[in-house]
């Protein structure tokens, strides 16, 4: 891994050879996993997200956060099937570790809906209703992390999310 600084002050991390080395933690993969998804460099949050997975596959907010990563800025009606799938299969994942995520629920309500009823698809139980109903009382943070990685406005629970917590500066 090389650290470079941009032109904004910002540090920037390049993934080489990451997985090779064994004194690096879940943790750490995890950190750099959030600073690429920052960056909006979706790519390499992906493969971070999914290092600190296999080193620890007990971090859950990994799960979400590679979710995240997985739809790369992308609205979910332009996404192919099989990462809607690997997305859903992230946060039911994530869900299932921890049963009051409410991020996660949102997250895959927006994903649900923007996929199949956008696509006229039928969706299969959760519907994108039971979720976000399980997770409309997400936190101010996760919500503006949502809104802030993914532009919908076609999309009744993004626009959910937009009108109560209003727009990104």
């Amino acid at each position: 891994m090389t650290r470079q600084n941009n032109n904004y002050g910002r540090d920037q991390f390049n993934i080489e050879n990451l997985h090779f080395n064994p004194a690096i933690t879940g943790q750490k993969l995890f950190a750099n996993g959030l600073q690429f998804l920052n960056q909006r460099d979706y790519k390499q949050a992906s493969v971070a997200m999914s290092e600190a997975i296999n080193v620890d596959p007990s971090m859950y907010d990994a799960y979400y956060y590679f979710a995240i990563a997985l739809l790369s800025g992308n609205r979910p009606k332009k996404i192919d099937e099989w990462t809607i799938r690997d997305i859903e299969e992230k946060l039911s994942i994530a869900i299932n570790r921890d049963s009051e995520n409410l991020k996660c629920y949102t997250l895959w309500a927006i994903v649900k809906y923007g996929f199949y009823t956008m696509n006229r698809f039928i969706e299969k139980p959760p519907t994108s209703d039971q979720l976000f109903k399980k997770g409309e009382s997400i936190q101010y943070e996760h919500a503006r992390e949502i809104l802030y990685h993914l532009n919908d406005p076609l999309n009744p629970y993004w626009v959910h999310l937009y009108n109560k917590f209003g727009q990104l500066n």
